[in-house]
């Protein structure tokens, strides 16, 4: 699956919780020009998997579930319906020259370091520029 723009947007606001402990929908999306409800959705998603609480009422939001030290890219990513790959085939989309491809083999390498880096990465070095 291609990283798709819920799991980027999605990305995004693990950070922003990552970096301020506790954000609301609403505060995020306008500060990035978003949807609230389509953040909503995204983050409701995180919720179900587990990396972020809702906090309800007027000083309400979401904030992680766990310390953002703890939370991989990979995880993240993830959670949010998105993973890396580096071409269409490994994305599950069908090929052609699935059977004979010469380079099907550097692409599954490609994605496999990829993936090995993400899960190396947390929120926490992304909320503090770390990269």
């Amino acid at each position: 699956m291609w990283i798709t723009r819920e799991s980027g947007l999605g990305l995004l606001a693990l950070t922003v919780l990552a970096r301020e402990g506790r954000a609301s929908t609403e505060a995020i999306a306008e500060r990035f020009g978003l949807s609230a409800p389509f953040l909503r959705q995204i983050l409701g998603r995180a919720r179900r998997a587990g990396l972020v609480e809702g906090h309800p009422g007027r000083k309400g939001g979401y904030s992680l579930s766990r310390p953002a030290q703890e939370i991989s890219v990979a995880e993240a990513l993830g959670a949010l319906g998105g993973r890396p790959a580096p071409v269409r085939c490994l994305a599950g989309e069908p090929c052609p020259l699935l059977e004979d491809c010469p380079t099907r083999p550097f692409w599954e390498w490609l994605q496999e370091r990829i993936e090995v880096w993400l899960s190396q990465v947390t929120l926490e070095e992304l909320a503090k520029g770390k990269l």
